[in-house]
């Protein structure tokens, strides 16, 4: 589902620790059903993982979520769409600042309804590993 693209990126220092973000792209998905993740990115082992970022598109209103687990807890950003469009955020703080995603474990972007017959969605992440 997920497509990782390298593209080249600005370096982030985080507590002298430089970091690349990259997007995790993924297809579109048509009527997803609820708690779909439309985006995932799996953290690599031996890694904490940022969110830097997101993009989210949908012809109708929803509610998102963000999803890691730090700690051994579950965590999430909810994101409410009152109707159809797109929204793309970039931060040099990271949104899970002080919550790192572990390692080994998914960051997703999900759809907290279903969507309506025919109505596509997609989602993109901008993350990054140390």
């Amino acid at each position: 589902m997920a497509n990782t693209s390298s593209m080249p990126s600005v370096p982030v220092i985080r507590w002298g620790i430089p970091t690349e973000p990259f997007w995790v792209h993924a297809t579109e998905q048509v009527a997803p059903v609820a708690a779909t993740a439309l985006v995932t990115r799996t953290v690599t082992t031996g890694r904490s993982g940022y969110i830097f970022g997101f993009f989210i598109s949908t012809q109708e209103l929803n509610n998102f979520l963000i999803n890691w687990t730090s700690g051994g807890v579950a965590y999430s950003k909810r994101i409410i769409f009152g109707g159809a469009g797109s929204v793309e955020t970039i931060d040099p703080i990271a949104l899970n600042d002080g919550l790192l995603a572990d390692s080994g474990t998914d960051i997703t972007i999900t759809n907290v309804t279903a969507a309506g017959a025919g109505m596509t969605y997609q989602a993109n992440l901008l993350v990054a590993e140390v």
